[in-house]
């Protein structure tokens, strides 16, 4: 008795059906090559020698035309490729969620925050999730309607669209609070160091900039409210200025007390901005080069700089921080 032959061409275009369903999948890309070469009308890559060796005794004593016209079937089959090809690899059914899509979609946000903590674009991408962050913005903003998520700039670096729980943002906050109680505070002593663009700096706005001690200040070195500078104040009266990068530094008092003090604090006001940008702080050169008009190391404000903790090179004075230190200048 004969054994019951196998179509094996029904068996790859029934396979077809499944794969363009959604309903079976397989572990290699072999099928995949094949559709693409029969699509493009370019040779398939050939059987495995053994196969065909088989398939050449099988045939064998078979007349030369129907030899002919039966590979023609296997070459494509059902526009699949031969029919070798379409079954290799493992094939697998794929059992359907009954959740709709809305549903998998929220599974997937939670777990990619249960995973990394806050969601944005690149995340997005390094979790697999198709289409990126746009697919899942939908979603996303359902939540944040909820309640259930917040949207912001959480993490420096991932872009303008983060999303994250509450319970994450708190507990960022609390390692931000925690970093800011390890560095040095001198506003205790009554210094504050703000954007001189802040709003809540008056001065070179609604108040007159004060003028600089000691009136042989060259006429270009004046205070402005440009993005960048920064102003020292101190008992509510500024003390120091500073030009975007401390390159330019200028002093409002004589007083040696409130310059030492207000440089400490604009000392540790930088160190702590070089920190906060890491690797990126770190290749920043921030050099002190005059004071108030003169070069720096021209001025007695040179050994106030050093004692802040600025270091003394040939330039001006630098401040040189590690930005994975903690608590160190």
């Amino acid at each position: 008795m004969e054994p019951e032959r196998v179509d094996e061409a029904s068996i790859a275009a029934a396979l077809q059906e499944l794969v363009w369903s959604g309903r079976a999948t397989n572990d290699t890309f072999a099928p995949v090559r094949a559709a693409e070469a029969a699509a493009s009308g370019t040779r398939p890559r050939p059987v495995p020698k053994r196969r065909a060796s088989s398939r050449r005794s099988r045939y064998r004593g078979a007349a030369a035309g129907g030899l002919r016209a039966e590979a023609a079937e296997r070459v494509s089959v059902a526009g699949i490729g031969p029919a070798g090809a379409a079954l290799s690899g493992r094939w697998s059914l794929l059992a359907p969620s009954p959740e709709n899509d809305t549903v998998r979609a929220v599974a997937l946000v939670e777990s990619i925050l249960d995973r990394y903590g806050v969601l944005a674009r690149d995340v997005a991408l390094l979790s697999g999730v198709s289409g990126g962050l746009g697919t899942l913005m939908p979603v996303l903003r359902s939540m944040e309607d909820a309640g259930d998520l917040l949207r912001g700039m959480f993490v420096k670096g991932l872009g303008p669209a983060q999303f994250a729980a509450r319970e994450t943002v708190d507990l960022l906050r609390t390692y931000a609070a925690e970093d800011d109680a390890r560095e040095p505070r001198f506003g205790d002593e009554g210094c504050v160091v703000l954007a001189a663009d802040d709003p809540a700096s008056l001065f070179g706005a609604g108040l007159p900039w004060p003028p600089l001690s000691g009136g042989d200040a060259p006429s270009a070195a004046r205070p402005s409210r440009r993005p960048g500078s920064l102003v020292v104040v101190r008992d509510g009266m500024p003390v120091l200025y500073a030009a975007a990068g401390l390159r330019s530094v200028l002093a409002f008092t004589a007083d040696e007390a409130a310059l030492e003090e207000a440089a400490r604090a604009l000392v540790a006001h930088a160190a702590r901005a070089v920190r906060r940008d890491g690797a990126e702080g770190s290749r920043k050169k921030v050099v002190v080069e005059s004071f108030n008009g003169r070069p720096v190391l021209d001025t007695p404000f040179a050994d106030v700089l050093q004692r802040a903790g600025l270091v003394r090179l040939p330039d001006g004075m630098r401040l040189y921080v590690d930005p994975f230190a903690r608590g160190a200048q």
